[in-house]
């Protein structure tokens, strides 16, 4: 071998159903990895590492990120056989999987270890419930099983495992969510698991739901429905992430029924075993909604540790998950720690939603705070999981314009036009201003303001009205602009549900961030500066617990109120509690409680110094602000760029399908497709995404933001080493010179605007050429750069949609 094929290059095969080729015809990689595993048990490792990546080379194939071949039939990433016999086989697989396994071991290079860990996974998917590995892993996925190929692929995972490369759900970064669940039609939801894996997903998260599966106390349980399931989305080639949650009644209180939970937990763990290579016990634990009572931490911390001594009992490898929270409340998070969470779970889970606005300023101040306090506890090289981030496509709409009509001529009847000031706390708030202005009487203006410009109009004295956003936002660091504006007897409305209650701060022009406080205490104290009494089902037990009917009062009539005359829904309330003397409060819309007494859902309150307050607690669907499809889109490569810029493990999109069953409900509206599955562009932005950034990808450190100039560069490894990664900007677009390095050099950046830290140690000198870089959109087009020059850099226009690069490492910006 090493005076010939080692000398040669030229790992000519012949097998028994393949002719004889003349030399270099029909090359293979069996003798090849076998002769590097020789190789590096002799301590030859840089011959053996020849070996191992010419076999990459020639026939490993990791994705297809510009679609020039015809691989729909290949599920990647996959290994060949042989030149004569080019197509995808389960001992191929394994063969490549030997071969970087033992790089990994030989080098401790951890891209080796990833590479050795996404085949590895490939062969774990394609593994039916049985056990068996089908030798084909082409369209004729269940062609003869060679028993002998089978028993290899087994054994090489057993001792990939035991040299550490197992952990297979962290080669599926991708993964989306689905109401399999729910679906009833067998083909229907078969299409969908199809549809799913042909993104280029492939892990499903879906609740697993404790009730479904046990009716009674004592009864068995039973899987059946699940098994279905289960077995479409397997059928597919993904993975599912269960939910374990939403218990029967007969078990409420869960933290009362921790022997039954146990068991339920232990049943799910024993039946499906190592296709399921995680768990994550509940959803959203931090709200009432999902909790089903008052959220509780110390009580969370206690279900989760008795889910985690099951589980580990059935299945020790299994990785449990503490289930992804509402936001990122880091109160919350802080307080199961306090009570021993830490020991109890493998990963943390978070919905660090942030929709409709942009994802920068947002999902990576949530993300570096929540490693800060990991940190705190010494947690912090736990991995961490979005199991839920999305942007809304819905039609969006004022929904409570009817109320902001009547409570300015209750408020000022002699008013025949205002002035007013659209307090914005999200980019693209220009809509809603339009939308006001029209329904304002003629003659009235609205203007979209924040930060500077909203105070610069209230410190001029040209505004009526000020209007916070319909979706329980408002602008938190001009409050007290705006509270002095109210005393001064100017007016303020806050419509569509709590008011004052999620507080957004503008850290610079055009970025949002929101607070997430789902309790409203930090606010608490503007609301009472502002005689806002809120009331809920959540904080008075005598309110209606689901939405109830409210009715114009005589006031509203009076004021030519116009709604439906079956009554609004209400599900937030005012009373007049915090009334002072000289205050005047009076219901718009009312509702009855449990004792039958009214309760104001709609109100105008005239304040003695002569400010009026207009509130209403009808949380219409359509009131939140939309991203539209071209914004869900961006909004998608960005979001999914930064969570693993940041260090986040796995990335679930919500969601696959959409119901779209309210054109107006934003809930309804989170999908990658439609609800007929025509792909939205979000979809094609997702697959592009995958192709660029494959599992086994390894993220490159350093900084990957200039926050100075609002530009954003996450760069990464391909499984194969090519260089790779994305740049936008936020704001307007900007012509601007890239210059990208080649990862073989080692000098400093051509000129232009070093990035911070980008590339360092590899750069490229200035009398070199431009490295092979290509470019493409959010949907994989090839993007032309403007102009290129030889000192390694090219002219693009960067704005908010994001372009892909690959082939070198992008270095400095001017």
């Amino acid at each position: 071998v090493e005076k010939s094929a080692l000398a040669t290059w030229n790992w000519d095969g012949q097998f028994e159903d393949s002719r004889p080729r003349p030399p270099y015809q029909n090359l293979q990689k069996g003798v090849a990895i076998d002769t590097a595993a020789r190789l590096f048990a002799l301590g030859r490792i840089d011959e053996a590492l020849e070996c191992v990546d010419w076999c990459e080379d020639q026939f490993t194939v990791w994705s297809d990120p510009i679609h020039h071949m015809d691989w729909r039939n290949w599920k990647l990433p996959t290994a060949l056989e042989q030149y004569d016999y080019y197509t995808p086989i389960d001992a191929s697989m394994a063969d490549m999987v030997r071969g970087f396994a033992a790089a990994y071991a030989a080098t401790g290079d951890a891209l080796y270890r990833e590479k050795a860990r996404a085949l590895a996974d490939g062969l774990v998917r394609h593994q039916r419930p049985d056990g068996t590995i089908p030798t084909y892993f082409d369209e004729r996925g269940a062609g003869a099983d060679w028993v002998n190929c089978m028993i290899y692929s087994a054994s090489v995972l057993e001792a990939a495992a035991d040299a550490g490369v197992d952990a297979p759900s962290v080669d599926l970064p991708y993964g989306v969510c689905a109401h399999l669940h729910r679906v009833k039609d067998p083909a229907e939801r078969a299409d969908e698991c199809r549809r799913i894996a042909e993104a280029g997903i492939r892990r499903v998260r879906f609740d697993f739901e404790w009730w479904r599966v046990q009716k009674a106390p004592g009864a068995p349980l039973d899987f059946s429905h699940y098994d279905a399931v289960v077995a479409d989305a397997e059928a597919a080639g993904l993975t599912v992430l269960p939910i374990l949650f939403d218990i029967p009644k007969w078990a409420e209180p869960v933290w009362e029924h921790l022997d039954a939970w146990s068991n339920f937990v232990s049943g799910v763990v024993s039946r499906y075993g190592e296709r399921f290579p995680d768990i994550e016990i509940w959803n959203e634990e931090n709200l009432r909604h999902f909790w089903k009572h008052e959220p509780n931490p110390a009580l969370y911390a206690k279900v989760l540790k008795v889910a985690c001594a099951a589980a580990k009992a059935a299945n020790p490898r299994v990785r449990v998950l503490f289930g992804g929270t509402a936001g990122v409340p880091l109160d919350f998070i802080r307080r199961a720690y306090e009570n021993g969470a830490a020991s109890s779970f493998d990963a943390l889970c978070v919905h660090p939603y942030c929709h409709p606005r942009q994802p920068e300023g947002s999902l990576d101040a949530q993300l570096e705070a929540l490693r800060a306090l990991m940190a705190e506890f010494g947690d912090a090289e736990k991995p961490v999981v979005i199991t839920e981030l999305g942007w809304p496509t819905h039609d969006a709409r004022l929904g409570d314009i009817g109320v902001v009509q009547a409570g300015l001529r209750v408020a000022r009847p002699e008013q025949t036009s205002w002035r007013a000031a659209y307090a914005a706390t999200e980019a693209g708030a220009e809509i809603h201003a339009e939308l006001l202005q029209e329904a304002l009487p003629p003659g009235s203006t609205c203007e979209a303001c924040s930060g500077a410009r909203l105070r610069e109009r209230l410190a001029a004295g040209d505004v009526d009205v000020v209007i916070y956003p319909f979706d329980e936002t408002f602008p938190i660091d001009t409050f007290p602009e705006v509270l002095a504006f109210v005393r001064r007897g100017g007016v303020l409305v806050d419509v569509g549900g709590m008011p004052l209650w999620f507080g957004v701060r503008e850290p610079s022009p055009g970025v949002f961030v929101r607070i997430e406080d789902k309790t409203g205490e930090a606010t608490a104290p503007m609301r009472r500066e502002l005689r806002i009494a809120e009331a809920a089902n959540w904080t008075d037990p005598t309110l209606p617990r689901e939405a109830n009917r409210a009715f114009p009062t005589a006031a509203a009539v009076a004021a030519g109120f116009k709604g439906d005359p079956a009554g609004e829904f209400a599900t937030r309330y005012q009373t007049p509690a915090l009334l002072r003397e000289g205050d005047e409060f009076v219901p718009l819309l009312v509702a009855k409680d449990s004792e039958g007494r009214d309760v104001a859902s709609a109100s105008v309150t005239r304040l003695a110094g002569g400010g009026i307050v207009i509130v209403s607690g009808s949380k219409k669907s359509g009131a939140a602000g939309s991203a539209g499809e071209g914004g869900q889109a961006r909004f998608l490569v960005r979001a999914m760029a930064m969570a693993f810029a940041e260090g986040v493990e796995q990335y679930f999109w919500y969601e696959f399908r959409g119901r779209e069953i309210d054109p107006h409900y934003s809930e309804h509206h989170f999908g990658l497709t439609h609800r007929d599955f025509s792909p939205k562009p979000a979809h094609g932005a997702c697959s592009t995404f995958i192709a660029m950034r494959p599992a086994g990808s390894v993220q490159a450190p350093g900084p990957w933001r200039d926050e100075e100039r609002r530009l954003f560069f996450p760069q990464w490894t391909r499984p194969d080493g090519t260089k790779a990664g994305v740049v936008w900007k936020t704001g307007e677009p900007q012509r601007m010179k890239l210059h990208f390095t080649d990862a073989a050099t080692r000098d400093g950046p051509p000129g232009g605007r070093p990035l911070p830290e980008a590339g360092a140690g590899c750069g490229d000198d200035a009398s070199s050429s431009l490295p092979d870089i290509r470019f493409f959109d959010i949907f994989g087009n090839p993007v032309r750069p403007d102009d290129a020059d030889d000192d390694g850099g090219c002219t693009l226009t960067v704005s908010e949609s994001p372009i892909f690069f690959s082939g070198g490492n992008l270095a400095a910006a001017e």
